[in-house]
């Protein structure tokens, strides 16, 4: 199963098991102490996507299948986390695999916030990302040590990104900030360091609080979603019929869980292509500009080696000519070859040798 995964981190009480469930869907334990969530909520759910709907419409498809997210929420980190208080230490080694991570920063007054104000929050929780990659980075800086006395070069050329890697951290800085050649990344990958993925933060709000709310608290060049998580799960909840006439009640025109979303595939630079077989429309999420006979694999790895071309139908041409042989009767689909990159919207067709 094709998935990309987020893994959600904040304080204590900031509100992660009610967006947890707004994303979901599910019910899981919402209470206000520390560490109600010991071990992590886990849920793999399907991404709305108007675009797929339409098309099984199109296509009189029976069986829609949508691209999935995995999403992990841990118990709420303190401070020290990264030493293990609060059984931090467990807590972040279920964040290590995921590809983004969702900060959520209670906005609203409470006692059980411990009187910190929002920059505070955020700032606690960045400094111990900070400080549980340090402690990777030094226990890989000892591994490689012992290496350079051979003249290895690979093990010199690791160890001078380790240097660069610590710099930024005793700075208490985030890894991502940081530009890197393909070498370097290649390297990194290794790592699985927190700082370095991509993070987007959800400014928990009361809900009388959600129109124009002040975002100047969080770190220039963030990417920001102001929501209720409580309202949202709320949401959640209700018949589909029902949501629109509930969201207009609170000035919103939409879900910000939505909107979350699509702000996590923007951040990652995702992109979805879609496919039809026979009863079947299924959409495919990948890293964006991804080539053709590489997309191939992903449906199925025989596309990939026995690859021939790809009939490529742009979304909005589909969307307009109402049908897919409308489209090829007026000559709007195009033949690709292998190192085609694949575009968000993309209807693709793969010819490929059994």
């Amino acid at each position: 199963m094709l998935t990309w995964s987020c893994g959600i981190v904040g304080l204590p009480n900031a509100g992660k098991s009610s967006l947890f469930k707004a994303m979901t869907a599910l019910d899981v334990t919402i209470e206000n102490y520390p560490f109600s969530t010991v071990d992590p909520n886990k849920a793999i759910v399907p991404i709305t996507d108007q675009r797929l709907i339409a098309l099984a419409e199109l296509c009189v498809s029976e069986k829609l299948t949508p691209a999935v997210l995995e999403i992990t929420d841990v118990a709420g980190l303190v401070e020290g986390a990264s030493r293990g208080e609060g059984l931090g230490n467990q807590f972040l080694g279920h964040l290590r695999n995921a590809d983004l991570l969702i900060h959520v920063v209670a906005g609203f007054d409470s006692l059980l916030n411990g009187g910190l104000d929002p920059e505070s929050r955020i700032e606690i929780i960045n400094l111990e990302l900070a400080l549980a990659d340090m402690e990777v980075v030094a226990r890989k800086r000892l591994k490689i040590e012992p290496k350079l006395k051979s003249g290895d070069k690979s093990s010199q050329f690791e160890l001078e990104l380790i240097f660069r890697l610590e710099d930024q951290l005793n700075q208490g800085l985030a890894l991502r900030h940081l530009n890197f050649t393909k070498e370097e990344k290649a390297v990194l990958e290794q790592f699985s360091l927190l700082s370095l993925k991509e993070m987007i933060y959800v400014y928990n709000l009361a809900e009388e609080s959600l129109i124009d709310p002040d975002l100047s608290v969080f770190p220039e060049q963030s990417t920001v979603v102001p929501l209720c998580a409580r309202l949202e799960a709320e949401l959640a909840d209700l018949p589909v019929e029902e949501r629109e006439p509930f969201l207009g009640a609170f000035g919103l025109g939409e879900s910000r869980t939505e909107k979350l979303l699509q702000e996590c595939s923007k951040l990652l630079n995702l992109a979805a292509f879609y496919t039809v077989k026979g009863n079947e429309a299924r959409a495919w999420v990948v890293p964006a500009k991804i080539r053709a006979v590489e997309a191939a694999g992903k449906v199925h790895t025989d596309m990939e080696r026995g690859f021939i071309n790809v009939e490529v139908i742009a979304w909005d041409h589909l969307l307009s000519e109402g049908s897919i042989a409308r489209v090829r009767e007026k000559g709007l689909s195009r033949i690709e070859g292998r190192d085609y990159q694949v575009k968000d919207g993309d209807v693709l067709f793969f010819r490929f040798r059994n």
